[in-house]
């Protein structure tokens, strides 16, 4: 199984989520929404936008990306912004034709259309379209869906994840938008895991290695 962990929040993931609908039709992802903000504060790192000049590197660099592959940019109307509501109604959805046509309709609203994700019209309007019949109030509630988004972040963190997007298959993570291609040549086969190897890169000796 090939999983894509993301988080609404995340530029990086946005431009996946379009690639994925353009370039990597093919890869067939379970998607798994995160919180950014907890996997951040586990590993005691800040996120990008609390940091200015982060924030703006960040920015700047995810314009050029869009650009680079022709992808629409506005961007949503504040940044960094609540993104539970929409994570915790995309775990309600249990049909997964539904919830990849979900989460890239809630990508497009945010940044190709500059829309809130944190006004529940502009939720329950996306909802409709797609045919799907519940309350993102009510399901960011549940204890169910709210026990969903923790467990999915916590599976991440144990696999090692350290930000969004994040592809995971064989135990192995690709980090980044930029790793999909890499991801589909694995996928099909034209690379391959090296154990033996990667087991005598681990064991050489690490000066200076930070405790």
């Amino acid at each position: 199984m090939t999983v894509f962990y993301f988080d609404f929040l995340s530029p990086y993931s946005y431009i996946a989520s379009q690639l994925i609908q353009t370039r990597y039709q093919d890869i067939d992802f379970d998607y798994r929404p995160v919180v950014l903000g907890t996997i951040l504060s586990k590993r005691g790192v800040a996120g990008p936008g609390e940091i200015p000049d982060r924030r703006r590197i960040g920015l700047e660099d995810a314009l050029l990306l869009a650009q680079h592959y022709g992808i629409s940019f506005e961007g949503p109307p504040t940044h960094p912004f609540n993104s539970i509501y929409a994570l915790r109604s995309v775990c309600a959805v249990e049909d997964k034709s539904q919830r990849k046509a979900l989460v890239h309709r809630y990508f497009s609203l945010a940044w190709k259309e500059g829309k809130s994700l944190e006004d529940l019209s502009h939720l329950r309007a996306c909802l409709k379209e797609i045919n799907i019949e519940h309350d993102p109030e009510e399901v960011a509630t549940s204890r169910e869906y709210r026990s969903m988004l923790k467990s999915y972040t916590k599976e991440a963190l144990g696999l090692g994840i350290w930000g969004v997007p994040s592809f995971t298959v064989d135990n192995l993570v690709f980090f980044g938008h930029d790793r999909l291609a890499l991801l589909q040549s694995y996928l099909s086969g034209k690379i391959q895991k090296q154990p033996e190897k990667l087991s005598e890169l681990l064991s050489r000796p690490q000066p200076g290695r930070i405790r």
